[in-house]
């Protein structure tokens, strides 16, 4: 099985790798994304055939390159921020900043200590859910489970 993987690999790397610089322009992050589609791609349990393999594939690298996009347009956004607390000159957008990265850290202290466990490994460590899950030795649905727990307490707490 090993080899068709391989095989099918090495046919399609260069159009999957197109396919992602044509969409995000940027060689690097092609890259990283067709790798990422491959690896997903070969985790699947159930063997499929190779049409079936390429739909999926092509597939996979449109969803991780609009993944890519909404993770840049936040980066821009957050780089936004910034210029313009430079812009005005003073320190107040930062000090407001820190207050509030310091609220959420001791939010995240009210937590339980398995919730924060796995906030932590998720979003700090930045490790997927399967990876926390097999970590831990809990099901991904349990660790979905206490993110989204996690994610509602922070917000009740700081959306008003």
């Amino acid at each position: 099985m090993n080899t068709a993987y391989e095989t099918f690999f090495k046919t399609h790397y260069a159009n999957a790798y197109y396919l992602a610089l044509s969409m995000i322009h940027d060689e690097e992050a092609s890259r990283d994304v067709v790798a990422d589609s491959f690896e997903h791609l070969f985790r699947r349990k159930q063997p499929a055939s190779d049409a079936e393999l390429n739909r999926l594939l092509y597939s996979i690298i449109r969803n991780k390159c609009a993944d890519y996009y909404r993770r840049q347009a936040v980066r821009n956004r957050y780089a936004d921020y910034v210029l313009k607390s430079a812009e005005r000159g003073t320190d107040d957008g930062w000090q407001e900043h820190e207050a509030l990265v310091a609220g959420v850290m001791a939010a995240l202290d009210e937590l339980s200590p398995r919730t924060r466990e796995i906030v932590n490994a998720h979003y700090l460590e930045q490790k997927k859910y399967h990876e926390v899950a097999a970590e831990m030795g809990i099901s991904e649905s349990t660790v979905k489970k206490h993110v989204m727990q996690a994610l509602s307490f922070l917000r009740k707490k700081f959306v008003k």
